[in-house]
């Protein structure tokens, strides 16, 4: 394959997808979950210091996202501590779901 058919090959591959708008939506979505782990967050203190009740459901929400994200990242990637950090937020969703389901039965 010389330079010219790898450019029209990659061309057509590529046709329709503009780089700009798809970092844009990348970066977008990032900013999103930081956003609601922000707001879930302050959310979950707010009602352990009022209600003296620690949200089992939305530390379970943030923990079961960001296992998520990072075991995503490490399919793609096959980096090491992305897995790492998949099995501590994976364990951590597991604890918050068992407390929630402790807090569901009382």
């Amino acid at each position: 394959m010389n330079k010219e058919e790898i450019l029209a090959k990659s061309k057509l591959e590529n046709r329709g997808m503009d780089m700009v708008n798809l970092e844009v939506s990348r970066n977008s979505m990032q900013v999103g979950w930081v956003v609601v782990i922000l707001l879930l967050s302050a959310v979950m203190v707010v009602t352990a210091i009022t209600k003296e009740k620690m949200s089992f459901d939305i530390c379970f929400a943030i923990l079961a996202g960001s296992a998520a994200v990072f075991g995503y990242k490490y399919m793609k990637l096959h980096k090491r501590h992305e897995l790492v950090f998949t099995i501590l937020y994976g364990l951590g969703a597991l604890a918050c779901l068992a407390g929630w389901i402790i807090q569901l039965t009382k």
